[in-house]
């Protein structure tokens, strides 16, 4: 019988990850280890961890892609799984993580929804339907969620683990997803297993997480070498965003020529959204929020493309 592994790296989280570890003990089918890996064992999160019965390793990383690493080096199980130090799992989470790996052998790893719990806002909001997860249905899909994912061990392995991306903790799911999937393997959406998820609470703390992902994603693509559909489709979010302050200046020159320029984008990407989704309720929040979240993570999409890599990322070849 396969064994699994349930993995959060934390840093500072303390005073939150105590409803997460219950989440994880409370499973109709516990994993037979619980592992939480902190930058030093000096972070407090590692007492209260191991007040739950977790295993604490140091990973001494400086972003998430070095504390996934240090992970699966020291995973002894068959799968492994991840989620966040701020998740509450539901409880046939592990259940269902397993049925999907156990019944489909090229399967190499897999996701879920991304409920919303704790204090609602506009910013919770905003983040919550930036993410598609929640529109997803059970089947093969392109990608995890890396507070709601799962894995073969020996798959991630295979792959060599994660980017050697000092310093970034964004985007590490879109790099294993993209990695995995290269390799062959397919990955799956199961919706029941959820993993309720707080969102950020303040516009402020959305702004810099925005500018981070659209930074990190960017430079996790150019430490790949991956010159693909995502990447092309990464660099036009920018430009579709400037489209509209600019076309709103050209309208003082020619209105009817600023007005094309400054809605084209708004009205394309609606479409596009209405399209995927085919909801009008689906399509309308999503662009909504999207329309809101581009300005920071266009600017981080700038940033990823002036920043230096750091000299030990691992490339792999293109796609």
């Amino acid at each position: 019988m396969a064994t699994i592994t349930v993995a959060i790296c934390a840093r500072n989280a303390q005073h939150i990850i105590g409803k997460c570890l219950e989440s994880i003990r409370g499973q109709t089918i516990p994993p037979e280890e619980i592992l939480v890996a902190v930058d030093e064992l000096s972070d407090p999160t590692a007492a209260v961890a191991q007040e739950f019965g977790a295993r604490v390793i140091a990973s001494n990383a400086t972003g998430l892609y070095e504390a996934c690493n240090a992970v699966l080096e020291a995973c002894t199980t068959d799968y492994l799984g991840f989620t966040d130090a701020d998740c509450v799992l539901v409880p046939h989470w592990v259940e269902l993580a397993k049925n999907v790996l156990d019944a489909r052998p090229d399967v190499a790893g897999g996701t879920g929804r991304h409920p919303a719990i704790g204090e609602r806002t506009l910013a919770s909001w905003l983040h919550h339907m930036w993410f598609l997860v929640e529109t997803r249905e059970t089947g093969e899909t392109d990608g995890v969620i890396g507070g709601n994912s799962y894995f073969r061990t020996e798959a991630l392995r295979e792959v060599g683990g994660w980017l050697k991306l000092a310093r970034h903790s964004a985007a590490e799911d879109v790099y294993i997803s993209k990695a995995l999937r290269n390799a062959g393997y397919r990955i799956w959406f199961e919706a029941g297993c959820a993993a309720q998820h707080h969102y950020e609470t303040s516009l402020g703390s959305l702004w810099r997480k925005s500018v981070m992902m659209g930074k990190d994603i960017v430079v996790m693509m150019r430490a790949a070498g991956w010159r693909d559909g995502l990447w092309w489709y990464t660099l036009a979010i920018p430009l579709l965003a400037a489209m509209v302050p600019v076309g709103l200046v050209l309208v003082a020159a020619s209105p009817a020529f600023g007005l094309v320029v400054a809605c084209a984008p708004l009205v394309a990407t609606f479409l596009f959204l209405l399209c995927r989704f085919r909801s009008l309720s689906k399509a309308v929040t999503r662009w909504l929020a999207r329309w809101v979240v581009i300005w920071p993570y266009s600017w981080g999409v700038v940033k990823g493309l002036l920043e230096p890599l750091p000299e030990a990322a691992h490339k792999t070849p293109n796609p």
